[in-house]
């Protein structure tokens, strides 16, 4: 994904409109792609309930069940997965699929190889949510984050502040305003932010030695 880097020169406006309608492109298509998902699954579970393999209460459990899971999922903010974090998704992932089964087969009394078919679906919808799900967060946030800090005056403050702090942050934004960008993006603040913070943390650990 798209990161705004503070060490190098910044975007002119044509660069930064090129990135914005890339990113717009790219989240059509996820969202093209999740409705797809959504309706395969809509018709396993339509398919389910017309071949009297679970009732119409054991579906709208099962469609409750994978949906909280997938909500959940997809609202892991992390960028990148670390192996820990792939570990701990497919527990989740194999926890709904067997508590759907479980919960539809004990409680709802459903027949067993409609409450497996029914996890296993449940299990597919949440995966959808910890991959494509998360990825169409990721680019939303990306969205807002390229929007230009115009009358938010209390950004326009901070970054005035973060500005003086840094001489080499006033010469970012000098060189946007000379590439027809006047306006610094939320992202770039984000960015310099953590730059901040990151320069903090370094005064911290060398006060402590």
């Amino acid at each position: 994904m798209f990161k705004f880097d503070l060490s190098q020169e910044p975007l002119s406006s044509r660069e930064f409109q090129v990135e914005l309608q890339r990113l717009k492109a790219l989240r059509k298509d996820q969202i093209k792609r999740s409705c797809i998902s959504d309706v395969l699954h809509a018709f396993v579970f339509i398919g389910l309930y017309f071949s009297q393999f679970l009732s119409g209460y054991s579906v709208l459990i099962a469609v409750a069940i994978s949906t909280v899971f997938a909500l959940v999922m997809a609202m892991i903010s992390k960028e990148a997965l670390l192996l820990t974090d792939k570990i701990v998704i497919a527990f989740i992932v194999a926890g709904a699929a067997v508590a759907t089964t479980l919960i539809l087969t004990i409680t709802m009394k459903e027949e067993l190889i409609g409450s497996l078919m029914a996890g296993l679906t449940t299990g597919s919808i949440v995966i959808v949510g910890a991959t494509l799900g998360r990825q169409i967060k990721q680019v939303m946030i990306l969205l807002d984050e390229m929007k230009p800090i115009i009358d938010d005056e209390p950004a326009l403050h901070e970054i005035a502040q973060l500005c003086r702090r840094y001489p080499h942050f006033e010469t970012y934004r000098e060189l946007a305003a000379q590439n027809l960008r006047p306006h610094l993006s939320y992202g770039e603040l984000s960015a310099m932010r953590e730059w901040d913070r990151r320069e903090h943390q370094h005064q911290a650990r060398s006060n402590g030695s």
